[in-house]
């Protein structure tokens, strides 16, 4: 049996460059043995490995769960071994290896649950969560250090539920620190029926510290998914046709609208740590993106029906920044921020190197990838399309700090008018069923690609470069004075959304996104009655509208339907709201017509106060008629309510 010493000096950074994180396991059973036998102290051996919560916790004898958790201070390999590692409290299993997300709890409705907890982390913990639901305060366990304490209780209410921890009892909202890994799920699963197949994947924040200024330092922090950040976040492979069941869990008290690239899922739960609703048939919704605030959890299930490699993250996007140095190597905010939105091309207009593998370095954090197999009979579309041409384009100089790209659209031969580029970028009208083409030329100095939001495209065509993909074909990054065609038949009719996917913080808040609208076959757009409403971010990270803090007025008619589609695409308004409100303070009313592109059924089309919450990454599609002429304004606000952006309408008879 080898020596502490030696394991230790196996487990330094530069002896690991080929291990991969299904290794650690086996690692920590050689230094948990290697404790055993020589005496050393267990603390000093221990490695938290990331929890991918396929197997649960404890032992089970009859309708009784015995799990015995403890709390210590590990070693944790964020990054993956041979790479910087930090120290972390978390949760383990007693006598086995520490974890993060911590150990799985998972029982049927009415099974009782004895959970012992050991404290071996230095300071007082509180343990929340370890409980009943059915209670009007769930119990905590206060337990000193060195202490143990045991919870008993029923598994009273099914659902997708979490409990987690704090040291010397900070709020769940404080708890950014040492102890935000000290977070585990549990899962009660319905009494009476078999559990269909399904995954579970807790959100985790690592925060290193705080800044000089003795903020939080959000800059050099990142999310996990099931205790990993992209790239090392694990890679799921399903089949063409395979049905996908997925419970998200939110331990931070941060939001994530989290976005599923290339296809809807529809939400079935919704819920917090004590309460879970299962919703029914008729209260279900499809989408795109769904919010998760802090604390929450949602179920979400999805038919895997084209092939491909797609994504599964965050769309606030500092959450899939990419990851920052760790230990010694931590970067001061400024020069950190200095970094996140540099230029990807020097001055003699090559492209940069490190955006070679845009995939692995151009993004970190909140990121799932998903590969799907194909059918031996799947074959794409070959035949005749309908032809755009999207220039991406500036119209400032290279050494401008604030330079402008856009965005210009040319139909079949046309030529492009020489004009200055707009923000929100032109409209692009596509038709349901009608193959397209869309030749996108970059005509900047910067590599950049398109991610089309919300449409169900081929993998090839959707815009990670480096990640879309169908077979052997990867798609690349569209280089300067270099092109890309993209191909779409649309199978529904909706509002979606077109933004870069390349050093977004830069180039999004720099002008590359607009909007998507496709209609039905056959119909026209009339922009004078078809109205868009688009959120996004100016180069500060400001919230604008419509490219703008005061868009352009504008007149309406009595008497007139008029569709409005609301957008958000900034960088992090994910508490924007969009209102529309009468000159006298007064809301109107209009009725819901879609969420992210997705026809709402008829039961789900209710005339409401004209107050719409849209996210990042979301899309909602009303209808209204104006009654009287009048003054109102569709306001852009923030959370708090602070108008964020205005346009004003004129309404006439």
């Amino acid at each position: 049996i080898p020596s502490p010493a030696f394991l230790d000096d196996v487990l330094q950074p530069a002896r690991l460059p080929e291990v991969n994180h299904l290794s650690i396991p086996l690692l920590q059973a050689a230094l948990a043995l290697a404790a055993a036998v020589h005496g050393a102290p267990h603390s000093r051996l221990d490695i938290v490995a990331p929890n991918e919560n396929r197997i649960a916790a404890g032992t089970l004898k009859g309708n009784l769960l015995d799990v015995s958790l403890e709390v210590r201070s590990g070693t944790w390999f964020a990054y993956g071994p041979g790479q910087p590692a930090v120290s972390t409290l978390a949760f383990g299993e007693k006598g086995k290896p520490l974890q993060t997300p911590g150990p799985l709890i998972r029982v049927k409705a009415g099974t009782r649950i004895h959970a012992r907890v050991s404290n071996t982390a230095g300071k007082t913990l509180v343990v929340h969560g370890l409980s009943a639901r059915r209670v009007a305060a769930m119990d905590t366990l206060v337990i000193p250090s060195g202490e143990v304490r045991d919870a008993t209780f029923t598994a009273d209410e099914a659902g997708t539920f979490y409990y987690w921890a704090s040291t010397e009892g900070e709020s769940f909202n404080d708890r950014i620190f040492d102890d935000g890994r000290l977070s585990g799920a549990l899962i009660v699963d319905s009494a009476g029926a078999t559990p269909r197949p399904d995954r579970v994947f807790v959100v985790q924040w690592y925060m290193p510290g705080k800044d000089k200024a003795g903020a939080p330092d959000n800059l050099n922090g990142f999310f996990t998914f099931n205790g990993l950040p992209w790239p090392q976040s694990e890679r799921l492979s399903f089949a063409q046709g395979d049905s996908v069941h997925w419970r998200m869990i939110n331990t931070t008290p941060d939001v994530h609208p989290l976005h599923l690239h290339g296809f809807y899922f529809r939400v079935t739960a919704r819920g917090d740590m004590q309460r879970d609703t299962a919703y029914w048939r008729a209260q279900e919704r499809m989408g795109v993106t769904e919010l998760l605030a802090g604390g929450t959890t949602a179920d979400i299930s999805w038919l895997a029906d084209r092939p491909g490699g797609w994504v599964f993250h965050c769309h606030l996007n500092w959450h899939v920044v990419p990851n920052p140095t760790l230990g010694a190597g931590l970067k001061k905010s400024d020069a950190r921020l200095k970094e996140l939105f540099a230029t990807s091309v020097d001055d003699d207009d090559h492209a940069s190197h490190a955006m070679a593998n845009h995939a692995e370095k151009g993004m970190g954090g909140l990121l799932i990838a998903v590969t799907i197999k194909p059918k031996a009979a799947w074959r794409p579309y070959t035949g005749q399309r309908e032809r755009l041409r999207l220039y991406i384009k500036t119209d400032s100089l290279p050494a401008d700090t604030a330079r402008r790209f856009g965005y210009v659209l040319a139909r079949g031969t046309e030529m492009p008018t020489e004009q200055a580029v707009q923000w929100p970028g032109p409209t692009i009208v596509l038709h349901k069923g009608e193959p397209t083409s869309i030749w996108v030329i970059n005509q900047t100095k910067e590599p950049s690609q398109v991610h089309w939001h919300g449409l169900e495209v081929d993998s090839y065509y959707d815009g990670v470069a480096g990640l879309s993909s169908n077979g052997d074909k990867v798609s690349p990054m569209i280089m300067p004075r270099d092109s890309f065609e993209v191909t779409v038949t649309p199978p529904r009719a909706g509002s979606f959304m077109y933004h870069t996917h390349i050093n977004d913080l830069r180039q999004q808040s720099h002008g590359l996104y607009g909007a998507i609208v496709v209609l039905d076959a056959g119909q026209t757009w009339n922009p004078a009655t078809d109205l868009i409403f688009q959120v996004s971010a100016n180069v500060t990270d400001d919230a604008i509208l419509n490219g703008s803090a005061t868009p352009p007025e504008m007149t309406l008619h009595v008497g007139q339907a008029y569709r409005m589609r609301l957008m958000n695409i900034s960088l992090d308004e994910w508490d924007g709201q969009l209102w529309l409100v009468a000159k006298d303070g007064r809301s109107g009313h209009w009725t819901a017509m879609a969420k992210d592109g997705f026809d709402l059924p008829p039961w789900q089309r209710t005339s409401v106060l004209a107050r719409q919450a849209v996210s990042i990454g979301e899309t909602y599609d009303f209808q209204t008629t104006f009654a009287a002429p009048g003054e109102y304004e569709l306001q852009g606000r923030d959370g708090a309510g602070a108008i964020f952006a205005h346009q004003v309408i004129h309404v006439v008879k």
